[in-house]
């Protein structure tokens, strides 16, 4: 229930915004983060591709997705049973599977594409390697693999008292680091990741982030 106070549709991430957008309209600034993934995937909209989303939550972006890809198979993972069950009954024609995303039961070279929307964070250690290490299995040469997500800028130790917000900050949420770009960017490459491109959404996600003390109270 606590997530229908962030959306009616389950968007359980941030918002995109673009300038001229209501900065007011949080479910219109969800939607607008699964077109802007949707259009880094590489796919169009008359392939068959099969397509993996890395912690998918409720299904939300996956059936929004649909519409945009209609002759694609979707995949959603994820971890918690009753977003899976939810996931099911919204997406009956999409694919769920309950496992841990760093250890995937899927073939190798299964998916043309794959997404993670605010869930490599929950990944183990600062690079993230193993959950990497998995993407790039299950995708297929030449797939693509669109991560939206909270990175830190450097790997340089926090200042005191900082240092203990962040710690305190991820215990809360149940993570274990928040990963600097470079070394994110090293474990891309060491996985066989060749085209990286980064591009920095923060002001984009800033008004639905303002959201979050309306929504708490």
């Amino acid at each position: 229930m606590h997530y229908l106070f962030w959306s009616k549709k389950l968007n359980v991430h941030f918002g995109y915004w673009r300038w001229g957008d209501n900065p007011f309209d949080r479910e219109a600034m969800l939607q607008r983060m699964n077109d802007f993934v949707a259009s880094q995937m590489g796919i169009s909209a008359s392939q068959k591709a099969q397509v993996l989303d890395i912690g998918c939550g409720f299904g939300a972006t996956i059936g929004q997705l649909q519409g945009l890809f209609p002759k694609a198979r979707f995949t959603g993972i994820g971890k918690e049973a009753g977003q899976l069950e939810a996931a099911k009954m919204a997406c009956p024609k999409a694919d769920f599977m309950q496992s841990d995303f760093q250890e995937m039961p899927f073939a190798t070279c299964q998916f043309d594409a794959a997404f993670a929307i605010e869930s490599a964070c929950f990944a183990e250690g600062e690079s993230k390697e193993k959950l990497l290490a998995e993407a790039a299995r299950v995708l297929s040469p030449g797939g693509v693999l669109v991560m939206v997500d909270g990175f830190r800028k450097h790997g340089r130790a926090l200042p005191y008292p900082v240092a203990g917000l962040y710690r305190r900050s991820l215990r809360a949420w149940g993570m274990s680091a928040l990963a600097p770009i470079g070394k994110m960017e090293a474990a891309l490459l060491r996985n066989g990741f060749c085209e990286i491109k980064r591009r920095d959404i923060s002001w984009n996600l800033a008004p639905s982030l303002l959201h979050i003390p309306w929504v708490a109270v």
